[in-house]
């Protein structure tokens, strides 16, 4: 299901720009794709899972980010390795729809097997059949969370599907969020997230739709327009789209940037406010008060009061400074409270904004003095593969990434300042050579989560893939074998 924006059929901009086509249409058109480096990152994740694990890949993000596109692009990479079915909740309305599309996708034949165990039976043959080529069946599922129960319920039935302990269908899954169906594929199911645009990817997503659509020369667009665009839309690709098609009509923006309202600091300053003013008030009407306690001087009644003992206020002294009065401290620290207010309340606007910000992953900085269990920034020597063949097959660790450029991953481990147990292998895929760094040596599942939940930012961000050193090893054992 496409997540971009729906322009009019036929915007009058196209003529005036001499397009081809409209640039910012919902139609999802793998050819005309946004390869952002974030992007190309999910990607290559998601090609590695299907072509050499038989982990589930889960890809969550928000609505309008760009999962439909992603799974478009990935079903046109797949090669002659896979084959693919693409459903979506358009497509796949019950259990019936969703037969005749695997039936059709995997070349069986759907004469009388539209349900039931003669569909089971079909199915498991002819994943069988394709496992014997070499040949993996891909399930390429959108927005799973809109699909029907029961397809669901049907699908995650499929996925549990084996012989001779070996799984006989593969997925890749997008949704907005973690539905409950996931807990039963939960030692499967690998998680990656979609983030959205940064200000810099946005200004060159809008140009290369412009571009595809047969358009030439710069960017329509002002750089204070494209920045307007990345504060209404956060970089989310629908909502540029939505932007930059209502600007070239001609229309005002219909989209108001979200204000992140903090419920709790908003309520913690109002009592301090309300106290502030409470206090201002005795002050400036402290003898109106004081009469009111006052006896009268006809009834000739006196009250008689303990003898008060005069105390020094306590203050502290910040070098030349002199010691003042208990009544003039008071005043000025009750003024110093109330200007404080003001101060404060728009730091904390400040705060709010620059947290907002740095959580765009081009801005993340991974800090050296973070107080949790993470990852020595310290210099160290990088391991290689012979490091990885000495680690005892059933510990743990994690992949953090991998290319075809050695390069890359060489800038991947600068950029983020990793060291401590940190190597590099190499492997075979579509007969390249295939670079990968792998972190940490663990001793369990738990223990690596558990580690891994306090990575500071921007590490903690990136997708990683948990991973048992011996399958590691037999990727490296395959390359040298090969060789």
């Amino acid at each position: 299901m496409s997540e971009l924006a729906s322009p009019s059929a036929e915007p009058s901009y196209i003529s005036r720009l001499a397009l081809k086509s409209a640039p910012f249409s919902q139609t999802v058109d793998a050819n005309s794709f946004f390869n952002g480096k974030q992007v190309e990152q999910r990607l290559n994740l998601l090609l590695h899972l299907v072509q050499a694990t038989n982990q589930i890949g889960l890809l969550i993000a928000k609505p309008g980010v760009g999962k439909s596109c992603l799974l478009a692009q990935l079903q046109l990479k797949a090669g002659d390795g896979l084959r693919t079915c693409t459903l979506n909740s358009e497509s796949t309305r019950d259990v019936q729809s969703l037969a005749l599309q695997c039936l059709t996708a995997f070349g069986i034949d759907t004469q009388g097997v539209l349900s039931g165990e003669a569909l089971a039976d079909k199915l498991t043959q002819r994943f069988t059949q394709l496992q014997k080529i070499n040949i993996k069946p891909l399930l390429l599922v959108d927005d799973f969370e809109l699909l029907p129960e029961e397809v669901r319920t049907e699908i995650i039935k499929w996925l549990h599907w084996r012989r001779n302990d070996t799984f006989l269908l593969q997925a890749i899954i997008t949704a907005t969020a973690d539905v409950s169906e996931f807990n039963l594929l939960q030692q499967r199911i690998q998680h990656v997230d979609l983030p959205e645009l940064s200000e810099q990817e946005s200004a060159t997503y809008l140009l290369q739709r412009l571009l595809d659509a047969g358009y030439q020369g710069a960017s329509p667009f002002s750089s204070k327009e494209m920045q307007r665009f990345y504060q209404q839309s956060s970089g989310n690709p629908a909502k540029l789209n939505q932007l930059a098609h209502q600007k070239l009509l001609g229309i005002h923006p219909s989209f108001v940037s979200p204000v992140n309202i903090n419920v709790t600091v908003i309520v913690r300053w109002l009592g301090i406010l309300a106290i502030s003013v409470l206090l201002i008030s005795l002050l400036v009407y402290q003898s109106d008060i004081n009469e009111l306690f006052s006896s009268d001087e006809a009834d000739n009644e006196l009250i008689k009061l303990p003898e008060l003992i005069q105390e020094e206020l306590a203050t502290v002294v910040v070098e030349d400074d002199a010691i003042l009065s208990s009544e003039q401290a008071e005043r000025n620290e009750l003024l110093l409270l109330i200007d404080e207010l003001t101060v404060q309340s728009d730091e904390q606007v400040v705060a709010v904004q620059q947290r907002e910000k740095s959580l765009q992953p081009s801005t993340l900085i991974l800090t050296a003095d973070a107080e949790v269990s993470a990852i020595s920034v310290e210099q160290a020597d990088l391991y290689q593969q012979d490091w990885i063949l000495k680690q005892r097959a059933t510990d743990y660790t994690f992949q953090l990434m991998g290319s075809w450029q050695h390069q890359e991953v060489t800038e991947f481990i600068e950029k983020y300042a990793l060291a401590g147990d940190v190597a590099e292998f190499e492997s075979i895929r579509n007969g390249r050579v295939w670079y990968a760094l792998v972190y940490g040596v663990y001793n369990s599942k738990q223990t690596a989560l558990t580690a891994s939940s306090s990575w500071p930012a921007p590490l903690n961000t990136l997708p990683s893939w948990l991973r048992r050193f011996d399958s590691v090893q037999k990727q490296i054992s395959k390359k040298a074998q090969a060789q």
